[in-house]
């Protein structure tokens, strides 16, 4: 169920709440409402900030080598046009470069990125 308000209930509500004539709140419109405070009023504000190459980084784990081209591509960006990342992201790449899991090719992909962001 949706807890936005819509625009035209909004009107509804402040034309009822400055006592105007020209819209009448349904029961169900009035209920929606109430819903729609309830949850602005009781959602818990997102108290840590998660960077946006942290969404990025599970394309690394991925077999497909296009997916992890993009990845690849993304974290660059990303480090090139965010210097407070760079660090990071060098960082999470390094320990990519570790793992043995990945294939050979994947692995010079990333050391050639790290050079690159370096």
């Amino acid at each position: 169920m949706s807890t936005s308000v819509s625009s035209s209930m909004f009107k509804k509500l402040k034309s009822f709440l400055l006592r105007t004539k020209d819209g009448e709140l349904t029961p169900i419109e009035a209920e929606k409402i109430q819903k729609a405070s309830y949850a602005l009023n009781h959602t818990e504000v997102k108290k840590r900030f998660s960077p946006v190459y942290l969404s990025f980084l599970s394309g690394l784990d991925n077999e497909d080598k296009q997916i992890f081209e993009a990845t690849l591509y993304y974290l660059k960006r990303i480090a090139i046009n965010k210097p407070k990342y760079k660090d990071e992201i060098v960082k999470v790449l390094n320990e990519k470069i570790k793992d043995t899991n990945i294939s050979p090719e994947f692995r010079s992909s990333i050391k050639n990125l790290v050079s690159e962001i370096l």
